[in-house]
């Protein structure tokens, strides 16, 4: 499998995370020093602190804490053959790996504990739930609605790509830690733990017609641009 990944928006995430969590530390330590001061505005800059702390640690959980995503995603489809090509944090869909017969776009989650899924409504019952969203972690939401969004988005970047080759456009949803425990009834897309991923992706690439190697060919130098691939 060759990779492709966008370096420089990982870097830019990098600094995002180091200068959030910088300026949410010193509107902290603003918010002491005027604690006996200035009550008002003391509160006002914990507040703001706290606000811009938490969003620099979910920045960091998602694009700089290690394993990063994209690193994780390598490992577990590792032993796909060259007819498959990953592009990491280029596209809406930050995860969109081009096979044999179309597009898939993986939606990542990291939540752990019990997952339930009907249809499309989620349910989540891991222990410390609240503290960890304290902490920083984002909650469950609902992925089917997320992967939507970027399927939608993803769409429209490549409209003109899509159409003319005829490419199929799916998705699935991986959750990658294995402390997640998936219980799927139904579901609007495939939910799949961390094992499950690579058998999955290449049922999902099965189900179409494969694509001549031109076509394919083209495709990939498309949506690779300048940006030099990986062996994987």
């Amino acid at each position: 499998m060759r990779v492709v990944r966008n370096e420089a928006l990982i870097k830019q995430r990098v600094k995002l995370t180091q200068r959030g969590s910088l300026i949410g530390m010193a509107l902290l330590l603003g918010s002491l020093f005027l604690a006996w001061r200035n009550q008002a505005l003391s509160w006002v800059l914990l507040i703001a602190g706290f606000l811009v702390a938490m969003a620099a640690v979910r920045v960091g959980n998602r694009y700089v804490r290690p394993p990063r995503r994209d690193a994780v995603l390598d490992k577990l489809l590792k032993g796909l053959d060259n007819k498959y090509e990953l592009y990491h944090y280029l596209y809406p869909a930050e995860h969109l790996l081009l096979t044999p017969s179309g597009l898939i776009a993986i939606h990542m989650q990291e939540h752990t504990g019990r997952i339930t899924v009907q249809g499309n409504r989620w349910r989540q019952r891991p222990a410390g739930l609240r503290l960890k969203v304290l902490l920083g972690e984002a909650g469950l939401g609902n992925p089917f609605d997320d992967l939507r969004i970027e399927l939608a988005r993803t769409s429209k970047a490549l409209g003109k790509l899509l159409s003319e080759n005829s490419l199929p456009l799916e998705g699935v949803v991986v959750f990658y830690s294995p402390k997640a425990q998936i219980t799927a009834e139904n579901p609007s897309f495939p939910v799949v733990a961390a094992s499950d991923l690579k058998a999955t992706v290449r049922a999902m690439a099965e189900a179409h017609p494969t694509l001549p190697p031109r076509t394919r060919k083209a495709v990939a130098a498309a949506l690779r641009g300048e940006r030099q691939a990986e062996e994987g």
